[in-house]
């Protein structure tokens, strides 16, 4: 997601979002919201203060869905005239102010009326009933988002201020924000649809699901309160989080000095300062937590960076509505216990839900991981213990009820992780030894080679899964060929095969560089920010153990670039040990730079090496046959066939400039494989001239679009190939230009 710049703010609210609004469904919710907010502006102290008036104040649906808040009613209040005169006394108490007061003013309205009727007329605060009524009340300074995960989305995407107080108080910057770059509106249509725009940009621009996840149902297109929520498959969900003291403050810390990019070391010593009870040895678990686990830090050229979650955790006043949705996604149990504590609120001990917890995951030996989960749903406010007698129940919370009601009705069916099936090896094959048993995924949707063709690859589906066959029986793989053949992406993609869903956990993606050495790839001495030196342990060998944790599950490491840096020198004693039939303890061998005497490292069955090599640089020395007898090679072509016409057809162009750029492509390709001074391996590939997305372009558009892609990227590299016939890179080029 990325900030909108003020003239690409206006074009959507004139091209995107009237199409938007002026669909059916929307005409009717534009209709209803605007005549909800004329009642309730045009009525005067005797009709407001009557008791049907209130009831069509607070249960109109007019302006959103209540979402899972639905039972939530307050039919004692309705006759309670001195809250209907708080209520009328406030709806004209921001006028003249400014925003930051007008933000205040909210936040204490919202603060003091659930307050009033909590617990008096409700077992539960009525929480989007209330933002529903003062986005009524309101319409100049309120939206129609729900909750707080929304706001704070919508107000990173329009650079908006950050006000004093919650969520509600936020409301009035964003207002502020659109008025600022498309004007103020002159009627209760026009401010409406402002509100209806913030809903709209959450939806189109900030809502995505979170890549790997299973794709659940559509919810309602209007503004609702059902929290947001993406679920991984069961079999890429983390196993549980470990919990420390103050655990929220230490992962806050971590993606404030995140914010500029850090390494790894300084990493390690912010969680060591902000921890001390941790050691060097546990702190690469924080981090995984981080990552892996809650998605708030990424590794982006060598440092951590915020992820988007990351920064809606520092712009949050309360960070634990922001771990919310990654820990019910993300970690295996939480969803389960959720519904557990559901069914049977008041029932069961910690130690009994840690209990049935285990009985899920047929790896947990122990309690302990069931018991994490328990204290993560504590800490984030999605369960509490009661003071019933014999000891604290489980019961949800408020927050707790909510994400339990945003789970999919099948997911104690489908979210279930299998047991591991033994597999009978072939003692005589020579293949060398059989993979070792892998999880496979149970979820309604695995990745698999059909995913793959899916997404674009112009493969077909039996070679895509012949490859992975590849892979899994030879543990190495490098993919060669020209540029733009699609390398890097189709070595994640079987990566993800591989395991069985796209798991970002499980598959680290790096490049190799002409400095990259032995002691960043795998283990050497490094600055400790204290004027010394700390041992530290580099990707792979985190690869490896990472692997090695966890043996029943497939890792893949990609190597973009393998034949840039020098495999030999990078992996040093390590590059025998990646060759198949020396995968395991009784090859382990002691390192360049051990931490004890005894320490030796092995390379485990399940995990995997992508690498892809660019056969075009001519920078680029042969490689080392060392190398090539422990990695199986497969080279990509460019593919402008049947598959590839087919795929630019879905994304809407035209037949006959398909077949065009085909033929011009393809008679360009077959030039540079008969130059003697280049060959196949020089062709250019598909990925040029692939449209990434549907899009709704004229014919003209089209045909700019791909003149566009000859000019910026095309030419450049037809221009390297010829640097001493650049008559022969113009002619070339020309010849792949349309006809004007």
């Amino acid at each position: 997601m990325h900030n909108l710049e003020p003239a690409k703010f206006r074009e959507l609210y004139a091209g995107d979002f009237v199409r938007y609004r002026d669909e059916d469904w929307a005409v009717g919710w534009r209709r209803n919201y605007s005549d909800q907010v004329k009642k309730v502006l045009n009525a005067d102290r005797a009709t407001w203060l009557a008791p049907d008036f209130q009831r069509m104040l607070w249960d109109a649906s007019d302006v959103s869905g209540i979402g899972p808040g639905k039972a939530v009613t307050l039919v004692g209040a309705y006759p309670d005239t001195q809250l209907a005169e708080l209520l009328f006394d406030a709806r004209g108490s921001l006028v003249g102010l400014g925003v930051e007061d007008r933000g205040k003013r909210l936040q204490g309205i919202f603060d003091e009326v659930l307050g009033w009727v909590y617990p008096r007329y409700t077992p539960r605060r009525p929480k989007a009933r209330l933002i529903r009524l003062l986005a009524a009340m309101f319409p100049d300074d309120m939206t129609c988002l729900m909750d707080a995960g929304r706001v704070f989305g919508v107000q990173r995407l329009l650079s908006a201020p950050r006000l004093p107080g919650g969520y509600v108080a936020q409301h009035p910057g964003l207002r502020e924000r659109i008025r600022e770059a498309i004007g103020p509106a002159d009627t209760i249509e026009g401010k409406v649809d402002q509100s209806i725009f913030c809903w709209f940009l959450w939806q189109t621009l900030v809502d995505r699901v979170e890549e790997g996840a299973v794709a659940l149902p559509k919810a309602q297109r209007e503004a609702d309160a059902i929290p947001p929520l993406s679920i991984l498959p069961a079999n890429a969900q983390r196993r549980a989080l470990s919990t420390v003291k103050d655990n929220v403050n230490l992962l806050v810390t971590m993606v404030r000095e995140a914010e500029l990019g850090i390494a790894r070391e300084d990493l390690v010593d912010v969680i060591l300062t902000e921890a001390p009870q941790l050691n060097a040895r546990s702190a690469p678990n924080i981090i995984s937590q981080a990552m892996g686990g809650l998605g708030l830090i990424r590794l982006e050229d060598g440092s951590y960076r915020p992820t988007e979650r990351g920064h809606e955790l520092l712009l949050a006043s309360e960070p634990v509505q922001v771990l919310r949705p990654p820990l019910v996604g993300r970690v295996f149990g939480m969803g389960h216990l959720l519904l557990m504590v559901r069914r049977e609120p008041g029932v069961l001990r910690s130690a009994d839900a840690a209990k049935r917890l285990q009985d899920l995951v047929p790896s947990w030996t122990t309690l302990q991981p069931g018991s994490h989960i328990v204290s993560w749903a504590r800490l984030v406010g999605l369960v509490h213990l009661d003071a019933s007698p014999g000891g604290g129940r489980l019961t949800l919370t408020e927050d707790g009820e909510d994400y339990a009601a945003a789970l999919p009705a099948d997911f104690e069916q489908l979210w279930r992780i299998a047991p591991e099936v033994e597999v009978e090896v072939d003692p005589v094959s020579g293949e060398g030894p059989a993979p070792a048993p892998m999880q496979q995924p149970v979820t309604a949707a695995p990745y698999d080679a059909r995913s793959v063709s899916e997404e674009g690859c112009f493969l077909e589906e039996a070679r895509v899964g012949g490859l992975v066959e590849l892979l899994r029986r030879r543990k190495n793989l490098i993919l060669q060929g020209p540029p733009g053949t699609g390398k890097t992406w189709l070595a994640k993609r079987l990566g993800y095969v591989l395991i069985g869903a796209k798991d970002t956990e499980r598959l680290v993606a790096m490049q190799f560089q002409p400095s990259l050495s032995y002691e960043d790839f795998v283990r050497g001495w490094r600055p400790d920010g204290r004027g010394g030196l700390r041992l530290a342990d580099g990707a792979f060998l985190e690869a490896v153990q990472a692997a090695a944790a966890e043996p029943g599950r497939p890792f893949v490491l990609v190597i973009e670039e393998i034949n840039r840096g020098n495999p030999a020198q990078i992996l040093g004693e390590l590059l025998t040990l990646v060759e198949a039939t020396k995968r395991g303890s009784e090859e382990a061998l002691r390192l360049a730079y051990p931490r004890s005497l005894d320490e030796r490292v092995f390379v485990p069955e399940n995990l995997f090496i992508i690498g892809t090599m660019n056969l075009a640089d001519r920078s680029l020395a042969l490689v080392d046959l060392a190398l090539r007898r422990r990695f199986a090679f497969v080279t990509l072509c460019p593919e402008l066939g049947t598959a590839w016409q087919a795929w630019c057809s879905d994304r809407g162009m035209p037949a006959p400039l398909i077949s065009e750029i085909a033929a011009r492509m393809n008679a360009l390709n077959a030039v540079i494989a008969e130059d003697r001074a280049l060959g196949p391996q020089f062709q250019v590939g598909h990925s040029f001239v692939t449209p990434a997305a549907d899009a709704a372009l004229s014919e003209a558009d089209w045909r700019r679009w791909y003149d566009e892609t000859v000019d910026t990227e095309i030419a450049p590299l037809l221009a390297e190939y010829w640097f001493d016939d650049a008559g022969k890179a113009r002619e070339r080029t020309a010849a792949l230009r349309l006809a004007v």
